[in-house]
C-alpha cells in the first residue's frame, strides 16, 4: 500500500494501544516519521519500543501529554509545533443512558474529541 506519507510527519493521538497504535505502526511502515501520544511517559515509551520492534528503522518519537486538558494540548504543541498528518484517535466514553448525560459531560466529550482541552 502507498499512503503517500513517506518523509511526512504524522501525529497520532491516543496511540499507545489498540487502533491508535496500529495506525501509528502502519504509518511508520509507510515511511512516515510518527509522533506517538499518550497520557503517561511509560505508555508512550512502551508504544515506541513496540513499533521499533515491529518496523526496522522506524522513525518514531513520543510526547506524553493529556490532550483532554488545555495545558496538555499546549505542552504537546510546544513539542510538536507542526505536522503533515493528524490522526485524531483520542476520545473518551462513559456508559450512561443518553437522556442522563448532562450538558457539562457533552462539552467534555466534545473538547477531548477535538483536542481543544
Amino acid at each position: 500500500m502507498n499512503l503517500g506519507v513517506h518523509a511526512r510527519t504524522a501525529v497520532v493521538t491516543g496511540s499507545t494501544a489498540g487502533i491508535g497504535l496500529a495506525i501509528a505502526t502502519a504509518l511508520v511502515a509507510e515511511g512516515a516519521s510518527v509522533v506517538v501520544n499518550g497520557r503517561t511517559q511509560a505508555r508512550v515509551t512502551a508504544a515506541i519500543e513496540q513499533i521499533r520492534q515491529t518496523v526496522e528503522g522506524a522513525q518514531v518519537r513520543g510526547v506524553a501529554a493529556d490532550l483532554g486538558t488545555a495545558s496538555g494540548v499546549e505542552a504537546f504543541v510546544r513539542e510538536v509545533p507542526e505536522a503533515d498528518v493528524l490522526v485524531n484517535n483520542l476520545g473518551i466514553f462513559e456508559a450512561k443512558p443518553f437522556g442522563e448525560i448532562p450538558d457539562a459531560d457533552w462539552m467534555r466529550f466534545f473538547e477531548v474529541g477535538t483536542c481543544r482541552g
